[in-house]
């Protein structure tokens, strides 16, 4: 099929709305004489798009800007409960699903935990009921939602909707999404749960401005979401990112991957919590050890909350999470030449412990460390940033015009 290289009027005007959409979400508060001036469109131009978008409920005008001389100009504000979304994140414990609005903002949300499903099957079944569940508490808006988005850790196929290799149901591979949720005639959109990550991260973090941006993200998982001249790289099949599985030790232990010293072997918080249970057991640590008397498990919020008390062992494992940390963030910023990377994911919570490894490692080892670094900055998402990452897949596809709401 031949590449389309034109554009008619239809597109046109899809592509202003588009970005006029794009710049007043982004920017929360634009005046029509802003978005001229921005976008480089005509006057009348943007005149015409905002009374559309406003008839349409898409945007609303807020009041007028503080100019200190002739007329004050209207601000215009994003409507964010003009549409829905429903969100769904799957994690290497158990999934959430929500409703959203374009914020976005949860609603109301369902959890379910692995813990107590058998298999796929069953896990399967449970989305299905908590699906329901949320269906049920939007039924007066059930005709605004725009649509599914789901994220999951592992490789994906966005093009058929399949979980590739999800870590907890590896013995099942090829998940498909479509059957217990099509039924209900919504579109679907699914991602890796660090690309869905870094495009919330775009919507409503640090990335909002940022041309080039790479999003490291360390939780159960390490993975990078990557966006490139403003759009999320994917690469083939949207297999980009996988910075967890490059190696950092070719004699370092086989991976779920079949690669050898993995990056998250190193710094994945599976493996982390590991150690600190072993320093928990052999002793070398009574703060852990009384976590473990008064809790069923160690979790990472207890290592921080260990190093905040000068507990030697747990500001050593902080340690040593930086350390490799750095080694990814180097190797990220070699590869893309980001203007600025974003650290995510459940790491964020030791944020004080992590900040001079990661510093030096830019400072100490960075190919053009002399010439040029990145901002380095942290997420703000907190614990529902893969959640909101799914939302925003289907908010990112919106705005884009890609769903014939506009």
């Amino acid at each position: 099929m031949a590449q389309r290289i034109g554009d008619n009027l239809t597109d046109v005007k899809l592509k202003n709305r588009s970005l006029v959409l794009r710049l007043v979400k982004k920017r929360t508060l634009l005046s029509r004489i802003e978005l001229a001036r921005t976008t480089g469109l005509t006057q009348p131009t943007i005149t015409n798009i905002a009374n559309e978008l406003i008839s349409s409920r898409m945007l609303y005008e807020v009041g007028t800007s503080d100019t200190k001389a002739g007329r004050k100009p209207i601000l215009l504000s994003f409507n964010e409960r003009a549409f829905y979304t429903i969100a769904i994140a799957f994690t290497r414990r158990g999934f959430s699903i929500a409703l959203t609005d374009l914020g976005p903002n949860i609603l109301y949300r369902r959890d379910s935990s692995y813990s107590i499903l058998d298999n796929t099957d069953s896990a399967l079944l449970e989305l299905q009921k908590e699906f329901i569940h949320v269906l049920e508490y939007a039924t007066q808006s059930l005709r605004l939602i725009l649509g599914i988005g789901i994220c999951s850790p592992g490789p994906v196929d966005p093009e058929t909707c399949t979980i590739l290799a999800h870590p907890t149901f590896l013995s099942h591979r090829s998940l498909d999404l479509r059957s217990p949720l099509s039924e209900y005639d919504l579109p679907i959109f699914l991602m890796n749960d660090a690309d869905a990550a870094c495009l919330h991260e775009t919507w409503n973090g640090a990335g909002k401005e940022v041309r080039n941006l790479v999003y490291f993200m360390v939780g159960e998982g390490v993975g990078a979401g990557v966006v490139i001249d403003g759009k999320l790289y994917g690469g083939r099949k949207r297999r980009a990112g996988e910075i967890g599985h490059t190696c950092v030790n070719t004699f370092g232990p086989r991976c779920v991957c079949g690669n050898r010293g993995c990056l998250e072997m190193y710094c994945g918080l599976l493996v982390l919590l590991e150690r600190a249970r072993e320093e928990a057991w052999f002793g070398k640590s009574s703060f852990l050890q009384n976590v473990l008397a008064k809790e069923e498990d160690i979790r990472f919020s207890h290592l921080v909350q260990g190093a905040e008390n000068n507990d030697p062992a747990c500001m050593d494992l902080l340690g040593n999470l930086g350390q490799y940390m750095g080694t990814g963030l180097v190797n990220l910023v070699n590869l893309y030449a980001p203007d600025m990377v974003v650290i995510g994911g459940e790491a964020v919570l030791a944020q004080p412990f992590l900040e001079v490894s990661l510093r030096r490692s830019l400072e100490e080892r960075l190919f053009f460390r002399d010439y040029a670094q990145p901002v380095l900055r942290y997420s703000q998402g907190g614990k529902d940033a893969v959640l909101l990452g799914a939302a925003s897949i289907v908010l990112d596809r919106f705005i884009a015009g890609e769903l014939g709401r506009f």
